[in-house]
């Protein structure tokens, strides 16, 4: 069975991504999906139905409940009185301190002990955190997200836990995800490589993928994005060759003028006057 996969954008300033809610609810989806991240709930207030595809959970006031890594899940149950923080964190950020770094583990929390005592206390102070992304409380909130790491491998594994994943399956959701990086960060260099760990792809299979999906490579729809940005600065900013190549993400202006040639015949001046008469 397929079900939606997301792609999630961690944060600039720590390998996480932070929603709390209601400040940020049209940054959330709660429909059925599942993604590469670990996830945490803290509900502070009100409530929250976390629905799995063989369960139904009710948090409340003061509950924490984790998801791991692939788990299928959606959100419902919630008002305008609901007030509740969800920390994503990649597998990656914290199988350096796992015994094997290769694998990776499964955790399940359990009300009442220690550690979900630590962790519900150290997602209380991470949601009374007034700025999530400002300079001076990204200290506090990398401290904080550290120690719930802490006792979640030292006291959480549970390498026999069961759950139902998402399939890989070959639809459209991470060629649009990676169309949406790219458009939104075009004028830097984006590898392959990059592009790939985004969507939770290796190189080799987020290329074919790709390819398979656009029917043109990845550095091939990259460069037509480049492309377009490139000429629509020609023609409203009057950039000069040079300038609306480099401000645009190509290495050079060689680089902008073969591009322009293989996708229109014409090299960008051309394309300037053509588009002007």
């Amino acid at each position: 069975m397929r079900y939606k996969r997301f792609s999630i954008e961690l944060s600039k300033n720590y390998m996480a991504k932070l929603f709390r809610c209601p400040e940020q609810n049209d940054e959330f989806d709660f429909t059925l999906h599942w993604h590469r991240e670990y996830e945490l709930i803290y509900v502070q207030k009100g409530s929250l139905t976390v629905r799995k595809l063989d369960s139904e959970n009710i948090l409340t006031d003061g509950d924490v409940y984790f998801m791991n890594s692939e788990e299928v899940h959606s959100y419902s149950g919630f008002d305008e009185n609901s007030r509740f923080i969800v920390v994503n964190f990649p597998p990656k950020a914290i199988q350096p301190y796992f015994e094997n770094p290769q694998d990776i583990l499964t955790f399940k929390i359990e009300k009442g002990t220690l550690a979900f005592n630590k962790i519900s206390t150290s997602l209380k102070a991470l949601n009374e955190c007034k700025n999530l992304e400002g300079r001076l409380e990204t200290l506090k909130i990398r401290a904080i997200l550290n120690n719930t790491c802490y006792y979640l491998i030292k006291y959480c594994s549970h390498p026999e836990l069961t759950f139902i994943k998402g399939s890989d399956s070959e639809d459209f959701d991470c060629a649009k995800s990676a169309i949406i990086y790219m458009e939104k960060n075009y004028s830097k260099a984006i590898p392959l490589s990059e592009i790939a760990d985004y969507v939770g792809m290796t190189p080799a299979h987020f290329s074919a993928y790709f390819k398979d999906k656009t029917e043109v490579t990845f550095s091939r729809y990259l460069r037509k994005i480049r492309l377009d940005h490139a000429l629509e600065d020609m023609r409203k900013n009057n950039a000069s060759v040079k300038a609306a190549a480099l401000n645009n993400g190509f290495p050079n202006v060689n680089s902008l003028i073969i591009t322009c040639k293989e996708e229109f015949g014409r090299t960008p001046l051309e394309m300037k006057h053509f588009a002007s008469t």
